[in-house]
């Protein structure tokens, strides 16, 4: 019932309090940015923030999950565009003249794809099922992030058994959730404050195998919605609801730096 994407590691940053007060009227662009192809061969790819929250980096990845990070969308969220959007892989580095919000970091990851690529898109919204992140019938079992602690760690964990954040929004971690669900998750818990949370559960494997093989041994332990629930005191429910999806009408290969 639920899936993981094997082949890039994203590292993704919580929504943060801003370390500094950027001057009114400054635009939401990096100082210094290179997007360039891929070394040819290269395997797996990982885009990720860099501590200090200026700077985000990518390796080894293609636009389309650029993209992703950028929006704060799923894959299945991104519609159209050529073939190489999807095929082919880039390096990134990208640096902010001070340290930014985590939402300020994305705009500018945006205004920069939108620039290289050339980037042209369409916005749709489509009533789908999704699954809906509620607070369950004995309350939530959250802890409060405290708001004088300025650390900034990203949430970690690929979501193969594991997720440890701080300092996450549910509308965030329904982000999250999103990711390696099989459908989008909305918050609807009506909680406002920032949490910090860990959360442990074993990984659905079911699926295809070839004929007369074995079935694969699991760990014990919880599914993720049993997990959630007794672990953090929420629940998903399958319902429908608004879904944004991303059209690509146009993309260009990036000329250089």
């Amino acid at each position: 019932m639920y899936l993981y994407a094997a082949a890039v590691s994203l590292v993704l940053a919580a929504p943060l309090l801003s370390q500094s007060t950027p001057k009114p009227g400054e635009p939401l662009v990096f100082e210094v940015a290179s997007v360039k192809p891929s070394a040819p061969g290269g395997r797996g790819g990982i885009v990720r923030p860099l501590p200090g929250n200026q700077t985000y980096i990518a390796n080894n990845v293609s636009l389309r999950l650029l993209m992703t990070v950028a929006y704060t969308v799923t894959d299945r969220q991104i519609a159209g565009g050529p073939p190489w959007v999807a095929d082919e892989t880039f390096d990134m580095t990208a640096k902010a003249a001070s340290p930014r919000t985590t939402d300020e970091l994305h705009r500018m990851l945006q205004n920069l794809l939108e620039e290289r690529f050339q980037l042209k898109l369409r916005r749709e919204t489509r009533e789908s099922s999704v699954w809906a992140l509620m607070v369950d019938k004995g309350g939530h079992k959250l802890t409060e992030h405290d708001p004088h602690d300025l650390d900034h760690p990203p949430i970690s964990g690929a979501g193969r058994g594991g997720v440890a954040g701080r300092n996450v929004n549910m509308n965030y971690f329904a982000f999250w959730l999103s990711r390696i669900l099989d459908r989008n998750v909305i918050d609807r818990t009506g909680l406002s404050p920032y949490y910090d949370l860990s959360l442990q559960f074993v990984p659905d494997r079911a699926g295809p195998r070839p004929e007369g093989a074995d079935a694969p041994l699991l760990p014990e332990g919880p599914s993720i919605f049993t997990a959630l629930r007794d672990q953090l005191g929420l629940r998903l429910e399958a319902t429908k609801g608004p879904v944004e999806y991303l059209v690509i009408e146009h993309a260009e290969r990036p000329a250089g730096n």
